[in-house]
């Protein structure tokens, strides 16, 4: 039942858009959608009927609350959007809408029977590519305003860059982000996918791994080092996904990483051993002063001579090690140290 006209305009191009309110049944999800597809992953199988998928969804919290809040307003704010019977964006409204309707059937409520049989949908030619597709949900779901999480946006990009072949640095002008950014996304959903976690809240996790340069500076030294990484992620051995940013700490302490790797403790425990045989690693000042330490323990006889030689000429490179001096002997003698 039309009810309406409407254009997206995407592409230089304005895709015209029929506003109407189809028949929930007559609708298929649509298992290529990231939240969808995100969804039933862990099922892994390759043919997914309509059925399966609407058996996902009504588990997802989300989907839960969004029955409710659909139930409360007594209808949608936003249509969905569908080609042919294909339900391209919204499939957790209909889903929330079907349940609906299920709950009026049991009662044998015939007015809410009737409400709930129809959803409001934006409608688009049959002959829209999947290049525009692509790119209208990512204008609403990565650049508007309802985002997607960002496992469901990681598995939008891989798609853009498989399905469509787009390289990264396109990828990255049509989301208005960073090329390293599309790498690095693609790259955590790939590793996930790839060990089989489905747990969505781990992509954080992931991508704070492969963002981290010092990380990969150790992979390219061991190429276990993700591996080993990714089954610590398993084995829940991280309390949050932050933490993995001060791992290069533990990894930089052959024994902090190998009790890490090899023994049943928690990564603040191996922190802390890192830190204790490493005090450098608390904080900066340590830091600052070992690094300065072993600059001067490096000095050889000809550098000595040549600063000789710039301090006689120099009076201010003089004054700067002269009060070098000075502090070091005050820090020491008030921290209780003795020559």
């Amino acid at each position: 039942m039309a009810i309406g006209k409407n254009e997206i305009a995407i592409l230089n191009k304005k895709i015209p858009a029929k506003i109407e309110e189809i028949e929930i049944h007559s609708l298929l999800f649509w298992v290529e959608n990231p939240r969808v597809n995100s969804s039933i992953k862990q099922l892994g199988e390759k043919n997914i009927e309509d059925k399966d998928i609407e058996n996902i969804l009504r588990n997802e919290e989300h989907v839960k609350e969004l029955y409710q809040e659909i139930k409360k307003h007594g209808g949608l704010i936003d249509e969905i959007l569908v080609k042919g019977n294909i339900v391209l964006e919204g499939n957790s409204r209909l889903c929330a809408y079907r349940m609906l309707y299920e709950k009026a059937e049991q009662s044998n409520d015939e007015d809410e029977m009737l409400k709930w049989s129809y959803i409001r949908a934006k409608k688009i030619p049959d002959d829209t590519t999947d290049e525009e597709i692509f790119t209208i949900l990512g204008t609403w779901h990565i650049k508007g305003k309802k985002q997607w999480d960002t496992f469901e946006k990681a598995a939008y990009l891989k798609k853009m860059r498989d399905s469509l072949g787009y390289s990264s640095t396109k990828i990255a002008e049509i989301i208005g982000e960073s090329k390293s950014l599309v790498d690095s996304t693609i790259k955590a959903h790939d590793l996930m996918v790839n060990n089989q976690i489905y747990d969505l809240s781990k992509y954080s996790y992931f991508i704070e791994m492969v963002k981290n340069k010092n990380i990969n500076t150790e992979q390219e030294k061991d190429d276990q080092t993700f591996n080993k990484i990714i089954k610590a992620i398993k084995n829940s051995k991280f309390n949050r996904a932050e933490e993995i940013r001060d791992l290069p700490k533990v990894l930089s302490d052959k024994v902090a990483k190998r009790t890490f790797f090899d023994e049943d403790i928690k990564f603040n425990e191996a922190l802390d051993i890192a830190m204790d045989r490493h005090p450098e690693l608390a904080g900066a000042l340590y830091n600052m002063l070992k690094k300065t330490s072993a600059r001067l323990s490096k000095i050889e006889a000809s550098e000595l001579e040549k600063i000789k030689d710039e301090i006689l000429k120099d009076t201010n490179k003089k004054d700067i090690i002269r009060r070098f001096q000075k502090e070091v002997k005050k820090f020491c003698k008030n921290l209780g140290i003795q020559e």
